[in-house]
């Protein structure tokens, strides 16, 4: 049977810091360690749904085809679910009328997208598994694994057992989760509260290899960084000037632009250019930091 976690999980094998660090991962990993834990088995389902890891990468895989931005969606909606009370899937929980979601707060309003792709998820397993064989939150995790392994990364055993959360948490995740304007310092500081390494917000920034950024999430650094009307000066000038005719001043700030040239793979252009100043410090969360390069 799942087992319900109450603190952010063990949910994978766990690859070496050389591996964390190697830019073809792409993914973020939690590494805490719990009692737990050990309840959780990569084979789970093998009795009751046999196929349920082929099921969800054949989803993912159509899902790449048809708009790449949303696997990156998927890795994402991992982090966002697991930092907040643990991985139970309560990101996923709709408003009701008298308990509202998580998905509309502010945390992940303009953050968390892709519930569409885990809506197909759950489908397609319930056509061939009924009975909610699986708990909402493995295949999240599996899911978000099939993301990386099908941009070009790495692929490894997911540990499965987890039960979903009944209740949502938005007054949580609006107090827990980072916001895209948190420098390194805030960064490294809230990941410490969680036992996590200076790492691994480094590796969980990769997942914008093949991600996108939307015009409304760096406006203000194109024309009003920290209110002086001016625009970022850590932005390079040729970069800047693509943002500009990317995002004018009247863009409709749902337009969209890559981050790196391969924006289709999970490879380690973006922490090339990252080093090289052309990426977006607010896009990223500042997660690199030019004093901090070691």
């Amino acid at each position: 049977m799942p087992t319900k976690l109450t603190k952010l999980d063990h949910f994978t094998d766990p690859p070496t810091s050389a591996q964390i660090m190697s830019p073809f991962f792409q993914l973020f990993l939690l590494h805490i360690t719990i009692a737990a834990a050990a309840q959780l088995r990569p084979d789970l389902y093998l009795p009751t749904c046999p196929n349920a890891e082929s099921i969800v990468r054949d989803v993912m895989n159509k899902a790449l085809i048809r708009e790449p931005p949303s696997v990156t969606s998927v890795m994402l909606l991992q982090f966002h679910d697991c930092f907040v009370n643990g991985c139970d899937a309560s990101v996923l929980l709709d408003d009701t009328p008298t308990v509202p979601g998580e998905k509309q707060a502010l945390s992940n309003v303009n953050s968390s997208r892709s519930f569409e792709v885990i809506d197909e998820i759950k489908e397609a397993l319930e056509k061939v598994c009924p009975g909610r064989v699986l708990s909402g939150e493995d295949f999240v995790i599996m899911a978000a694994r099939d993301a990386v392994a099908l941009t070009v990364g790495p692929n490894w055993k997911v540990k499965l057992g987890r039960l979903d959360s009944l209740s949502p948490w938005p007054e949580e995740s609006n107090e827990i989760m980072p916001s895209p304007r948190s420098n390194a310092s805030c960064l490294i500081d809230l990941f410490k509260k969680f036992n996590l390494s200076v790492e691994d917000p480094v590796a969980l920034s990769g997942t914008h290899s093949i991600g996108q950024a939307g015009c409304v999430s760096i406006m203000f650094q194109l024309y009003n960084q920290s209110g002086t009307g001016r625009p970022d000066p850590a932005i390079e000038p040729k970069y800047k000037e693509m943002l500009n005719k990317l995002c004018p001043t009247n863009v409709d700030q749902n337009v969209t632009g890559d981050l790196d040239a391969t924006h289709r793979a999970s490879d380690n252009r973006y922490y090339k250019v990252l080093f090289l100043s052309i990426l977006l410090p607010t896009v990223i969360g500042f997660l690199f930091c030019r004093r901090s390069r070691d």
